[in-house]
């Protein structure tokens, strides 16, 4: 649906966003509009972002995040970040000097709990 992005309804108003290879987080403004089309299309409550397959969040992909949540909050739609590897929660914590705005959970049933 979206390039880069498989978008999998999984009940009770939850989406996950699961990142693949073809999406470029340096450019949000390519996907966002058609994400939020999407979330709200489907009446979405929580979108649960599976990081299991991303190793590093560095910089530009901790800003991609952000970007995701921003536009879920202005449509009032939760983020839970889910599955962050090892390697990538380091990165992130050496690399902000702040809680991220977003939720996060050990794994995707975890986030549909929160």
């Amino acid at each position: 649906m979206i390039a880069g992005m498989h978008l999998t309804t999984i009940g009770d108003g939850n989406i996950l966003l699961e990142p693949g290879d073809g999406l470029d987080p340096s450019q949000p403004g390519v996907y966002l509009e058609v994400l939020i089309s999407h979330l709200q299309s489907n009446r979405t409550r929580r979108l649960i972002y599976d990081l299991s397959n991303v190793p590093i969040i560095d910089n530009i992909y901790y800003d991609w995040l952000v970007s995701v949540n921003s536009i879920c909050r202005i449509s009032g739609i939760e983020m839970v970040t889910a599955n962050m590897a090892p390697t990538a929660a380091y990165n992130l914590a050496t690399s902000i000097d702040h809680d991220p705005p977003f939720a996060t959970a050990l794994d995707v049933d975890s986030a549909r709990q929160i």
